[in-house]
């Protein structure tokens, strides 16, 4: 047979299709054969089930003690099988070699038994052809695709190593029966177009080459003939296999040989054939291409060739570093450096450029290979601050990504460079021919890796098949030791840089503080916070005061007085302004709005009674009155500020109620107070500018509220704090979702998701995610009721690039939460989108063929894919899916007796989730249908052909489901 890359998959014939498989020429028709198993057919027997035509009671059935069963059987040493075989064959070869032969047959799934009067020497093509015709099994199982196949291959694996072993002592090995025999049979049964014989033939094959290649020497002559005849009929034919995992076995086995060169049968060419499956375009082929490369690179016989190929491959292994298989990426990249550290004209400046970027990957190791390439390029560097500055160089190559977390994260463990501290303080206090530049990105270097080393914690975004935290040992106390003496003075000299006073003011956060230095220290923070204008950077500030503070290191009459300073500037502030509107009062004003709305996020500020004056401003502001309205940037911190007091009188109000403590002044207090913020938030977002960041930083303090005092404060045995319970109403979700569309979904959905994607759109992206999240977060903790997220999801299909990551974990928590209910959202959802197609197209085969119901359809295919996780789980939100589904479609009946109901070709868009019905639902939606009857003549059949294709396509999937 021949053995091209459409070869014919079959599993399991009758005797009756013998005739036709043995004449069929085309084979690309039975491709489709080559998909992997379903889940579902983890619970089958690696051997296929018995003919139910064939009684297997009697003890004395020769089926029942085959050598693969005796192989398979726990109770039984493999050696003691072995030898039994051994001793087999030196009575009867015959009956042992139609043993073995029947081993594979039976490791293939064949249910053929080979008559013990087979005619020696044997016909393996005539037995291949028996054994295909009676394959017990018509599915698509055989065992070496099963989910246990890893023990299956290595009780096989297992067998074949000993037998061959133990033949090593014997006269057997070099005779002119087995090895011929059983050989013969491999080849040919390798060629077959039955996928289970060709693929169990090859692995067995290619652990017999790799176990005589190990142990057979080179003065038998014989024994390398055959060899290379398996390796010419199996291995060569087989490495180019229609299926990738036959493919898989032949390079695996391959490196493996090549691992005892010269001591093999393999000569240099084999070579190439790993470094062309290179090109393979499965992951698993390249992969164990990579493994053999880099294992085979130190067998100084080869280190000549695999340089030659490795240049003359290059770029293709360039191409897997860039890879989105991390695995590939990581192996290609240390293949890479492996050949540099050799030849370092392999890469040019072009090839090392593009590996030196991957440093900002997002996959740890293919971060760490990268600068491992770093390292090597720059070994000229010979002290601590030549390897800093190359480090900044490096970062500042590639400002694209201004991720300086990745940069330290590459580095870190194995290039201790990052751990430079004393010689990077050094280098900020006294190299003067730093720029500025270079000082930011070597502050956050610093910063970034203190850190790191002290929490272990790897960046946000940057995954790793191991997380596992790596704090540096005593990494606190260093940082305490060479950083803190110097902090203040870094503080003063760095001050006009904003970044650089954000990373410098994060930085005793992870130190090991003595008293004397702290006390110096926040003097200086006391000093620098007053002054400075940029939120992130007051933010930074008061967040690690709160830190210090919850260490018990900072004296309370310090804290005091900082937060009344606080506090008092805001109020000379906002009196000045009111009395006063000019540009040094806003300023002013907004300069303390910044301090005091960080300070109040970190801090309860409550005794100080801001709230109600604060809930007055934003009033008259959100009223439009003929009052002076703040500016808009005031008027965010405004919101800010009094979404945390909230929060921060709930907290403590509820702590109170702990202590056994009557609340009830102060529930009121803050119910009144929280009824206030709402009317104004609502009142914001239902003004004419709504597009502006206050109105959607309403709509997330909104949805937040709702979150905080929803209905988990009726576990509270506190009747007062019971009474805070906000119950959103139907009239509040309705003015969120006004907002939502308006905002969120704006505009034409091809030019809104384009023009998202663009760099310069990334604040916009931002927001229009934070308020599509606040919104989910609803729905997410069971605020608002499941089905009314219909109105975000009909956009799951356009706005995917951009929003279907927040949408798809909201909709498997509620799948999770509630199926029956989710599987109702899913069917209203593509039920709101199809009622605005068919008030467009109020005819069916207009609205059918229109571009708006294609893109419907694959809504409704995106919206599916949900439904395979836990199938058995969700089954219930199926199920209920097509009962309303088909309901809906046939509710509406026509005037005319003979047409077909109005909506039928809703069906259309059900039968988009048939693949995710279990038989025994798909039944079940075929017994409900029995209701819907098709008109009589003269009633046209185009009418129906949705229901046509909705119960077609339910049979098809019962029949093809069946074997499950």
């Amino acid at each position: 047979m021949s053995s091209n890359s459409k070869e014919v998959e079959l599993n399991g014939v009758e005797e009756m299709e013998l005739a036709e498989l043995l004449s069929r020429s085309s084979c690309d028709e039975n491709k489709e054969n080559e998909e992997a198993l379903d889940d579902d057919e983890d619970d089958m027997e690696l051997c296929s089930p018995q003919p139910r035509n064939f009684p297997y009671s009697s003890p004395n059935n020769p089926r029942d003690n085959t050598l693969l069963k005796r192989v398979r059987n726990k109770k039984l040493k493999t050696k003691h099988i072995c030898e039994s075989w051994i001793k087999l064959y030196s009575s009867d070869a015959k009956a042992a070699l139609i043993q073995l032969l029947q081993f594979v047959l039976e490791a293939s799934g064949s249910q053929y038994l080979l008559p013990s009067n087979l005619k020696f020497p044997f016909d393996n093509m005539d037995i291949l052809i028996m054994a295909t015709a009676h394959f017990g099994n018509k599915s698509l199982a055989y065992p070496l695709i099963m989910k246990s196949a890893d023990t299956y291959v290595e009780e096989i694996c297992n067998f074949v190593q000993q037998l061959l072993n133990m033949l090593q002592t014997t006269s057997i090995i070099s005779d002119k029966c087995f090895l011929k025999s059983f050989a013969g049979f491999l080849m040919v049964c390798s060629d077959s177009k039955v996928r289970p014989f060709r693929h169990t033939s090859t692995l067995i094959a290619l652990k017999m080459m790799t176990i005589l290649n190990s142990l057979v020497t080179w003065e038998q002559p014989q024994l390398k003939e055959i060899w290379l005849q398996m390796c010419a009929n199996v291995f060569l034919p087989r490495s180019s296999d229609v299926v990738d995992d036959i493919r898989h076995l032949c390079i695996a086995e391959c490196g493996s040989w090549l691992q005892m060169y010269p001591h093999c049968f393999v000569d240099l060419q084999h070579l190439q054939h790993i470094y062309d499956a290179l090109k393979d375009s499965c992951p698993k082929v390249c992969e164990a291409s990579l493994k053999a490369l880099l294992q085979l690179f130190h067998n100084p016989k080869l280190k000549a060739f695999c340089l030659e190929q490795g240049i003359n491959h290059r770029v293709t292994l360039l191409g897997l570093c860039l890879s989105s298989e991390s695995e590939l990426a990581q192996m290609s990249v240390r293949l890479l450096i492996t050949y540099y550290r050799v030849v370092p004209h392999i890469l040019d400046m072009s090839m090392q450029h593009v590996l030196e970027q991957l440093i900002f990957a997002s996959h740890r190791g293919v971060a760490q290979a990268a600068a491992e390439l770093v390292a090597l390029r720059y070994k000229h560097a010979s002290s601590d601050k030549e390897r800093i500055l190359v480090l900044i160089e490096v970062f500042l190559e590639f400002q694209q990504h201004d991720h300086t977390a990745y940069l330290v994260d590459a580095f870190y463990g194995h290039i201790n460079v990052v751990l430079a501290w004393q010689s990077m303080v050094s280098m900020l206090l006294d190299d003067e021919t730093l720029s500025a530049r270079q000082s930011t990105v070597l502050i956050d270097i610093l910063t970034h890796a203190v850190k790191q080393a002290v929490t272990g914690e790897i960046p946000v975004g940057r995954y790793t098949g191991e997380l596992v935290r790596q704090p540096h040992p005593y990494a606190k106390d260093q940082a305490g030791t060479i950083i803190l003496p110097h902090l203040a003075t870094l503080l003063h000299k760095y001050r006009n840089c904003s970044q650089d006073l954000r990373n410098l003011f994060e930085l005793p956060q992870y130190m090991t503080l003595g008293h004397s230095q702290l006390t110096d220290m926040l003097e200086q923070f006391k000093d620098l916070l007053f002054e400075q204008e940029q939120l992130l950077v007051l933010q930074m500030g008061a967040k690690t005061l709160e830190r210090l503070n919850e260490q018990q290191l900072v004296p309370c009459d310090f804290l005091e007085t900082l937060l009344n300073n606080v506090v008092t500037n805001y109020k000379i502030a906002a009196n000045a302004w009111l009395a006063y509107i000019s540009e040094s009062s806003t300023k002013r004003l907004l300069m303390t709005l910044r301090l005091l709305s960080a300070f109040y996020a970190c801090f309860d500020l409550d005794k100080w009674q801001l709230s109600d004056n604060l809930l007055a401003i934003l009033q008259q502001a959100s009223a439009n009155s003929s009052v002076a309205s703040p500016p808009t940037e005031a008027l965010t911190h405004y919101l800010s500020i009094v979404y945390v007091a909230l929060s921060w009188d709930l907290k403590r109000v509820q702590d109170l109620a702990n202590q056994n403590k009557d609340v009830a002044d102060e529930c009121y207090t803050l119910s009144n107070r929280l009824k206030k913020f709402f009317s104004i938030n609502f009142a914001i977002i239902k003004a004419e500018s709504l597009i502006t960041d206050v109105a959607c930083d309403a709509f997330v303090y909104l949805c937040d509220l709702f979150v905080l005092f929803a209905d988990h404060l009726r576990k509270s045995s506190n009747g007062s704090i019971q009474a805070l319970e906000y119950k959103s109403k139907r009239t509040d979700h309705e003015q969120l979702e006004t907002f939502l569309e308006l905002y969120v979904f704006d505009g034409t959905v091809e030019g809104s998701v384009a023009k998202l994607l663009e760099p310069h759109q990334f604040d916009v992206l931002q927001s229009k995610r934070r308020v599509l999240v606040s919104y989910l977060k609803l729905v997410f903790h069971n605020v608002m009721p499941m089905m009314r997220a219909c109105v975000v999801y009909q956009y799951y299909e356009q706005y995917h690039p951009v929003f279907g990551d927040i949408m798809r974990a909201t909709m498997e928590r509620s799948l999770s939460m509630n199926p029956t209910n989710f599987g109702m959202t899913v069917m209203h959802t593509c039920l709101l989108v199809y009622r605005r197609i068919r008030t467009c197209y109020p005819n069916a085969f207009q609205a059918a063929a229109s571009p708006d119901f294609n893109k419907l359809l694959k809504l409704a295919k995106l919206l599916a894919e949900l439904f395979y996780i836990k199938p058995l789980e969700v089954r219930s939100g199926v199920a209920i899916l097509h009962r309303a589904g088909i309901r809906f479609a046939v509710e509406i009946t026509p005037d005319d007796p003979s047409a077909a109901p109005k909506d039928l070709l809703y069906l259309s868009v059900v039968q988009q989730f048939v693949p995710q019905l279990l038989d025994q639902d798909i039944r079940d939606v075929l017994e409900s249908m029995k209701f819907i009857e098709q008109a009589p003549l003269p009633s046209r059949s185009d009418e129906w052909q949705p229901l046509f294709s909705y119960r077609n396509s339910l049979e098809i999937s019962l029949r093809v489901g069946s074997r499950r």
